[in-house]
């Protein structure tokens, strides 16, 4: 299903007449950007168009570097999702580089990965 119009600047660097509103990535680009510029038409379309479930999750998992703090820390309120504080904090849009906050991001991934992706890491040559 082709997604409204209305949505591309929101999304300006996709073609949006190829995005899929039931591909994961493609959904997850959409909640995404809605929740973070979206108006109130934009925002009522969401929760016409994905679940509680579907936006939460999504909440769950923030992507690395796209949100506004205060946006954020709105629709975790919302609905009282708890993200883990370094999720949380690497989650923000920050255009300063702060390397002990990529320090504290790489210790939690490879404290939280499985042995199996520990495994590829030293192969590439990413742990040492």
């Amino acid at each position: 299903m082709a997604l409204p119009k209305f949505l591309q600047p929101f999304l300006p660097s996709y073609d949006i007449s190829k995005m899929d509103l039931d591909d994961l990535y493609d959904k997850k680009l959409i909640i995404e950007a809605v929740l973070n510029q979206g108006t109130t038409k934009e925002i009522k379309w969401l929760f016409v168009t994905y679940s509680t479930r579907e936006i939460k999750n999504v909440l769950k998992n923030p992507s690395r570097g796209c949100w506004n703090p205060r946006v954020l820390n709105f629709w975790t309120k919302f609905f009282r999702i708890k993200i883990n504080p370094i999720i949380y904090e690497i989650a923000i849009l920050d255009l300063n580089p702060n390397p002990k906050k990529r320090e504290r991001w790489f210790k939690f991934i490879r404290k939280n990965a499985s042995k199996e992706t520990l495994k590829r890491w030293q192969e590439l040559g990413i742990l040492r």
